[in-house]
């Protein structure tokens, strides 16, 4: 009896630091790890676009069970900023002609946000202005003064991107593996400009934000393509007079060709 009674002390003495560490993980906040199927694309040529995957976890996760997930997940994909200038047509006489004109000086050349279900449904309005989530909820930078008023400018520069596949919105597109796991996918278009692009993962909870993680990934241009914008953007007079050279010489080859004709 006596080596029992001091068999037993020593027994919960071990099982102690066990039962605390597991205590102590269910207590720390879920954290979410995210990351990307690729972290460069390459634009050649033959280049038709591209699927990225967007995957992660959550990590100390509180779900119980598979089917029985509590967290809602909203990711995006933003691309570099660049001036935009939407202009209002207008008939004049029987033409069409260039009228009123709005300047963004920041807008996103692709954005994309999708979600685990309407990402409207997951989280306030408020929150989501501010984590600029949503097409409504994007800061397109501080316009000019003196410039004409929104009058749907705002409205006609959206519409304008989603139907270039730049501004995409897809709602149950981020499905969970598992009670942690979960993953989503995202089609940048033909047209995707180049630069470098940030992607944006975040964890909620019955409408509250729990965690967030970011990481990126760069497009570039490759081969021909790269130095002929190499030399449009960041040397413009020889890119103008390279194509004015080019332009003649292909003139004189033409009269060439011809003339032994």
């Amino acid at each position: 009896m006596m080596r029992q009674a001091l068999f037993l002390p020593l027994a919960a003495s071990l099982l102690l630091p066990g039962t605390q560490a597991i205590a102590a993980e269910a207590q720390r906040p879920e954290q979410v790890q995210s990351d990307i199927s690729t972290r460069e694309i390459s634009i050649q040529p033959n280049f038709t676009g591209v699927e990225i995957v967007l995957f992660g976890s959550v990590d100390f996760s509180r779900a119980p069970s598979v089917d029985e997930g509590p967290y809602d997940v909203i990711m995006t994909i933003r691309g570099p900023n660049r001036p935009i200038v939407v202009r209002k047509k207008e008939r004049i006489a029987g033409v069409w002609m260039n009228g009123p004109s709005k300047t963004f000086p920041s807008v996103p050349g692709f954005y994309a946000v999708l979600a685990s279900r309407p990402f409207r449904a997951v989280a306030p309005k408020a929150t989501l202005q501010k984590l600029d989530i949503g097409f409504s909820n994007l800061d397109f930078g501080k316009t000019v003064e003196g410039e004409a008023a929104d009058d749907g400018f705002r409205a006609s520069l959206i519409r304008l991107q989603k139907e270039h596949s730049l501004f995409q919105e897809s709602d149950d597109a981020v499905s969970f593996l598992g009670r942690s796991l979960f993953r989503g996918s995202i089609q940048l278009p033909v047209n995707v400009p180049i630069g470098r692009y940030t992607t944006q993962v975040f964890l909620f909870r019955d409408g509250n934000l729990l965690s967030q993680s970011q990481s990126s990934l760069q497009v570039h241009k490759v081969g021909f393509e790269r130095v002929v914008y190499t030399l449009a953007f960041n040397y413009p007079l020889a890119y103008g007079l390279l194509a004015v050279l080019m332009a003649v010489s292909a003139g004189l080859l033409a009269y060439a060709a011809f003339r032994r004709q």
